[in-house]
């Protein structure tokens, strides 16, 4: 601002001084101080439609910060670089309404292309709808700008920092007889309403799994391996109230938790997110992740601020009852870890990376 009243009082001087001394060379240069801005003013008007922009937005934080990357790709297509370009985007949590802007600014060059980054600090963690607010492309002498609406919008899920950690996941955990809607592909199991696969009898098979119709077309014994189902053998208890949490044990408390869960899905080992919700009279809510859709839905669903403590294995006997797993996990609001009733771990917030990496849990 104060840039442009400078430079309007010193072409108002100059034009002065050349009406008081009647000097031609003084009119020039004030004509040319009044002409130059305008004349860069059509060259930007021309230049801007050459613009392409695309959204970009971090799903995951910068390491060791909790803040996202957001920012303007600008595609120059034009022969004259720009020498500054200022862009703002809106970003709406699509839980809350809750909105939130963010500023970046730089330089494009010619034919090429250039990230305007700037950050979104410690966001809620869901689903993410981007758009941008407006494009400024500034001409070269910085005084006045042109505005160029970008129609991108983008969703994105906006996860905690998730680290490597280490889980072994045993044989009866693995085998453990859980009802699911799924089946694995490989092992056989005592599901009679899925088929796993078709051999050859061999001494030792039972008649009941003889399959009549096919052998007698093939005129010989063929028997039926049934599926094993997959269950979710495993259940991550939430204990815990996050709106009486620092910021910064909570960020971490959804770090911890989420590392828990990539790192289960990663050894195909399906899993119940289970808490507690003031929304549902306090009931104790779950979510079986068996794959990157099923965490994508949980993170659209929780709500930490209507989340409440209590969530543990007898809350959830009450809620499910007849519903067994294998094995439990139990994260609390003190990070306190506890694997099938032992505690595994007190989580420390400034060294969370380092301490799951030594972690080691048996389920």
């Amino acid at each position: 601002m104060w840039k442009n009243i400078w430079y309007v009082l010193g072409t108002v001087g100059i034009f002065y001084l050349a009406v008081l001394y009647k000097s031609r060379g003084l009119m020039a240069v004030s004509f040319t101080a009044v002409l130059l801005p305008l004349f860069f003013l059509c060259m930007l008007t021309y230049m801007r439609k050459r613009l392409e922009c695309e959204l970009l937005f971090c799903s995951y934080p910068i390491e060791n910060t909790a803040d996202y990357q957001v920012g303007l790709r600008v595609e120059n297509k034009s022969p004259v670089y720009f020498p500054r370009v200022q862009v703002k985007m809106e970003l709406l949590n699509m839980a809350t309404g809750k909105k939130q802007w963010v500023k970046a600014k730089g330089k494009v060059p010619s034919g090429e292309a250039a990230e305007l980054i700037g950050r979104l600090g410690e966001p809620e963690f869901g689903l993410w709808q981007a758009s941008c607010s407006y494009v400024r492309c500034y001409e070269w002498m910085g005084f006045l700008y042109l505005r160029t609406k970008v129609q991108d919008q983008k969703q994105v899920m906006v996860f905690p920092a998730a680290y490597a950690t280490n889980i072994k996941i045993g044989i009866r955990t693995r085998l453990f007889l859980s009802d699911g809607e799924q089946y694995h592909p490989q092992i056989s199991g005592d599901d009679p309403s899925e088929t796993l696969k078709l051999r050859e009898y061999q001494n030792g098979d039972r008649p009941s799994r003889i399959h009549w119709k096919i052998s007698a077309k093939n005129d010989t014994l063929i028997v039926a391996e049934m599926s094993m189902p997959v269950g979710c053998n495993v259940v991550i208890f939430l204990d815990t109230q996050p709106s009486a949490m620092g910021k910064k044990e909570s960020r971490v408390y959804w770090e911890i938790l989420h590392s828990l869960s990539q790192e289960l899905l990663a050894q195909e080992c399906a899993h119940y997110l289970a808490w507690r919700d003031k929304r549902y009279q306090e009931l104790l809510c779950r979510k079986a992740v068996r794959g990157t859709e099923d965490l994508l839905d949980f993170w659209c669903e929780i709500f930490p601020g209507k989340m409440e403590k209590g969530a543990d294995p007898e809350a959830y006997g009450k809620a499910f009852p007849g519903e067994a797993y294998a094995s439990q996990i139990v994260l609390n609001h003190k990070l306190e870890l506890y694997c099938n009733h032992k505690l595994e771990a007190v989580i420390k917030p400034e060294k969370v990376k380092e301490q799951l990496a030594e972690l080691e849990l048996l389920l």
